[in-house]
């Protein structure tokens, strides 16, 4: 018992290290490459994403170094049975698309905001920079954030699943929420941003593999970057 309580109590501390390290390190991209005696708005805009992506890259490695224990098995497990996953899975990305969708519906139905800050962000930046963004988007995000935002709290509520969820969610929405905010009213565009988050922890608790969360992320990414690639084609 007591071997177990130490177990916990390490993987809580790791957890909790993990979510430290991504939210200084998020907040640090433009000041640690001056340890390279670069300054980043020196750079031009194809240094900037490729440094951006390779910083990104390197969290990544880190935090995957960290849970190897945990994703290595899980990945060969993922190798193995990606299909029956996926055929089991599938359906919560259909549940997961209809509740955004709703949620988003019953917002525009009170605010006179359209969409969050957030994604308005996503769009412009694809404007711009439209390899960058679907590279940054849909193969980057779907990692980093189940590690992050799965991963690292399993291990903190590891007992209990419905704590697990609901702060795994709500922590998740408030990310891609909290880091735009302009006006009150981009508050509520936490429900839509949390029921991703909700549905792939749900995910998670079930099969206990941090693969299939993952796998269903990176197609909600890319089918939802690849509409928005071509809504800008056909405007």
């Amino acid at each position: 018992m007591e071997k177990e309580k130490n177990y916990d109590l390490r993987d809580m501390f790791i957890g909790f290290g993990v979510l430290f390290l991504y939210l200084i390190a998020s907040a640090l991209p433009y000041d640690f490459i001056k340890i390279f005696g670069l300054n980043y708005n020196n750079l031009n805009l194809i240094s900037k994403q490729i440094y951006l992506i390779l910083y990104e890259v390197a969290l990544i490695l880190i935090i995957v170094y960290i849970y190897k224990k945990d994703f290595i098995p899980n990945f060969k497990d993922f190798l193995k049975n990606n299909i029956k996953y996926f055929k089991k899975y599938i359906k919560y990305w259909f549940i997961m698309l209809g509740l955004m969708i709703s949620s988003n519906f019953i917002i525009t139905m009170f605010t006179t905001t359209m969409t969050s800050e957030n994604q308005q962000a996503i769009v412009d930046t694809l404007d711009k920079a439209p390899i960058y963004t679907f590279i940054l988007t849909v193969f980057i995000a779907p990692i980093l954030e189940e590690l992050v935002f799965r991963l690292s709290f399993r291990k903190i509520f590891k007992h209990t699943n419905t704590l697990f969820i609901f702060f795994s969610g709500l922590f998740f929405g408030g990310m891609h929420v909290l880091g735009t905010l302009s006006n009150p009213i981009d508050l509520l565009f936490i429900i839509p941003y949390s029921i991703p988050g909700f549905i792939f922890a749900y995910i998670y608790s079930k099969e206990k593999n941090i693969c299939i969360p993952m796998s269903i992320h990176f197609i909600h990414n890319g089918i939802m970057m690849s509409l928005q690639i071509l809504l800008i084609l056909l405007t």
